[in-house]
């Protein structure tokens, strides 16, 4: 949904990046290396105490789950905001600072974020958070967290229930989730599939303003004052089920397919909306609207082998993405001056097939990793409308990208780790309007984005040094110049002349026992941001995309502490993100420089008999992101009780209580130069959740399928939830 007042707050997210995804280094080398590559003999060691369940290695920051204080922390997501660089804002989970990290499960991509609330915490062995990929990794890619889980031992039959019923106490209405995994292992044979079925209700309400001056005088021409009501409803079934052959220890290979499918998806908004110009009530206008899609689905084949002959490593994905969606729209107006009643009909097909192959060998002291990459993507689009002077569109979408990487990792010595990569990236992307083909495009992109890390220790204290250049590029609806009818006074368009924009950013990690410190400093250049232009004297915009044409520098600071002290563990992230935006309007210049302070605190108690209580709290302040302001504070309160039944803790029921206090809701302003938009949100966050959990003689499946193509199916989207 493409919803102009829906998107405005989904803006207050501040993911500066779209975080895409990639395939895995198949080979890391930890801080002590017992292996070829650096070998060193130990004598008797005796270690007494709790080791530090976080450590540096190489670039990445990893979290040791399994013996740790975060072993019965609860679900997976549930550990994830505990983990250092990792914190909570809404619904969602970020890496400070770099947004919304691509997730992977033993290799495999996480594309259902639900799966982090039905992985259990003692499933978890590590979790490692990846802040600045290398150049094994794509150029879209700002973040990467891997999770590895407990391997389990022996053949059968398994499965696994998760349950979930999530109750507003605004709305009291219910969304119900249910999802059976099954997995059968006989002599290193995995057979895995599993079931879901959801439902899930968005609700808002919003007060809006929108003024349009005049660009020279600064004298107020029109203003509209307005209420929204917003809801959507979803529901949606899942599936999927694959093998994996673990023909020995050198060989093995695999394939799954996913089928997501939203069987019900039902849009409305009531907007009651007055219009002003020059101080005089003009018009007033109330409408109601209802979108609705024709099961839109979408199909993911992954296969993959994992190997190795003799020294040299062999990891190979492909991906083959189908997806279908559809939307129709009927929105009734009624006004003061005419009625209107508008139909649209929108439709898009999308194809796509990825691969990728990466190869690593022992080289000296390190390991060489070679591999390339290649995705290939069509979209078909077509638009039509009924009771506006809005063009009909159709166009089609060619978009090729071809991809190689270097990368050398190296263990310099027991205690510092080095790499240092280069990848190439030509892009061809062909935009064709086959209604006005004097809106076609045709682009080609070639460039290298080299990066660097060195780690090391200096006594009980380590330290990351990394580097990387990236690139943002607009997602295809960002780039289609069909309309997108919201009522009589606002329309938005996609913009095909967008360029990709570039991002170069150092960081430094420093880690000492309960602490970890962080900061980055990064430069955009050709940052793409929403825009708007009056397109008539009646008042009428149009919100656009554009890229900003000064270089945006942003400042990311970050300190976690986490301890045990008895049955309390504590889990606190302190950070500031800051950037520095001056941009020319129509008007004259803004600044957008205001920082945004973040403190997330999460706070278990955990007794006798698995009983399980937590007290967990988010805050972020007033701030720029973009030309974008937050008005207010942000802060929601949880409470939560667990307990777990049966042998081996097979059974786990969880209540929680979220966004206690009714406080977690975004006002934003917007700022365009001599249009700008101020609007109040009230989210429908206060819930509780009640989750059931139950584990059936658990194998892990050992599916090694990384996929291919990770950026191109984001910048698509997916039809499921």
């Amino acid at each position: 949904m493409r919803n102009l007042f829906i998107f405005m707050t989904m803006m207050t997210s501040f993911s500066m990046v779209n975080a895409q995804t990639t395939t895995p280094q198949p080979t890391t080398i930890d801080s002590l290396a017992l292996d070829t590559m650096n070998i060193h003999q130990l004598q008797e060691v005796v270690v007494k105490g709790q080791l530090p369940y976080t450590r540096l290695r190489g670039d990445a920051m990893v979290t040791r789950i399994t013996g740790s204080v975060l072993e019965k922390a609860g679900t997976a997501q549930d550990v994830l905001r505990k983990v250092p660089g990792i914190i909570r804002k809404g619904e969602d989970l970020e890496v400070v600072g770099r947004g919304t990290p691509v997730y992977y499960i033993n290799g495999r991509r996480v594309r259902d974020l639900d799966e982090l609330k039905q992985l259990m915490s003692d499933e978890i062995a590590n979790v490692e958070v990846i802040t600045n990929p290398g150049a094994a990794y794509d150029a879209t890619i700002s973040a990467v967290v891997k999770i590895k889980t407990v391997r389990r031992q022996g053949d059968g039959f398994s499965f696994n229930v998760f349950g979930k019923s999530e109750q507003s106490l605004r709305t009291a209405s219910n969304d119900p989730e249910c999802q059976v995994n099954m997995n059968y292992r006989i002599k290193g044979i995995d057979f895995f599939a599993s079931v879901k079925e959801w439902q899930y209700t968005q609700r808002q309400w919003s007060d809006l303003g929108q003024v349009t001056t005049n660009r020279l005088t600064g004298a107020e021409t029109f203003r509209y004052d307005g209420v929204l009501d917003h809801k959507w409803r979803g529901i949606g079934t899942h599936l999927n089920g694959g093998f994996n052959w673990q023909i020995n220890d050198k060989h093995s290979l695999g394939a799954k397919v996913d089928y997501a499918v939203t069987t019900s998806s039902k849009f409305r908004e009531k907007l009651d909306m007055d219009k002003y110009e020059n101080g005089g009530l003009v018009e007033s206008v109330y409408s109601d609207g209802r979108k609705w899609s024709d099961n839109p689905d979408n199909v993911l084949v992954n296969a993959y082998y994992n190997g190795n002959v003799g020294k040299l490593n062999i990891d190979f994905n492909t991906d083959m993405y189908f997806m279908n969606s559809n939307e129709h729209q009927m929105m009734q107006e009624t006004a003061t001056s005419q009625d209107r009643d508008v139909e649209s009909i929108s439709s898009s097909t999308n194809d796509m097939v990825a691969a990728k192959l990466v190869l690593s060998y022992p080289i000296w002291k390190g390991m060489l990793m070679v591999g390339t990459e290649e995705t290939f993507v069509r979209i078909d689009n077509n638009n039509t409308s009924q009771g506006t002077n809005l063009p009909d569109s159709r166009s089609k979408v060619k978009d090729n990208t071809y991809a190689a990487f270097l990368q050398y990792n190296m263990a310099l010595n027991a205690s510092t780790y080095f790499n240092i990569g280069v990848r190439y990236e030509h892009a061809d992307f062909d935009y064709n309007d086959l209604m006005n083909s004097g809106n076609s495009l045709n682009r080609s992109y070639d460039n290298l984005f080299p990066s660097a890390s060195i780690s090391t220790a200096w006594g009980k204290t380590r330290l990351s040094l990394s580097y990387s250049s990236k690139t943002m590029r607009p997602s295809f609806w960002q780039l289609n110049n069909s309309m997108s009818y919201h009522n009589r006074y606002v329309v938005q368009q996609g913009n095909s002349t967008l360029k990709p924009a570039t991002e170069h950013t150092l960081s430094l990690i420093v880690m000492r026992g309960m602490f970890t410190l962080g900061a980055s400093y990064s430069q955009y250049n050709d940052l793409m941001c929403n825009w708007s232009e009056q397109m008539n004297d009646e008042g009428m915009i149009r919100i656009s995309y554009n890229n900003i044409d000064k270089p945006q520098r942003q400042i990311n600071l970050f300190a976690t502490a986490n301890k045990t002290w008895g049955c309390f563990t504590p889990s606190w992230t302190l950070a500031m993100v800051k950037q520095w935006l001056t941009l020319d309007f129509d008007n004259g210049s803004r600044s957008f420089s205001k920082p945004m302070w973040v403190f997330n605190a999460n706070n278990a108690f955990r007794f006798k008999h698995d009983w399980q209580i937590e007290l967990n709290s988010e805050f972020h302040s007033k701030a720029n992101y973009s030309n974008v302001e937050l008005v207010n504070n942000f802060w929601a309160l949880e409470t939560a009780v667990q307990k777990s039944f049966l042998k081996n803790k097979a059974l786990t029921l969880r209540l929680s209580w979220q966004d206690m206090f009714r406080k977690g809701n975004n006002n934003v302003f917007i700022y365009y130069g001599s249009y700008s938009i101020n609007q109040t949100n009230v989210m429908d966050f206060n819930r509780l959740v009640f989750t059931v959990r139950y584990n059936f003689n658990t194998a892990r499946s050992k599916y090694k399928g990384s996929g291919a193509g990770k950026d191109a199916i984001n910048r698509i989207g997916t039809g499921k939830q």
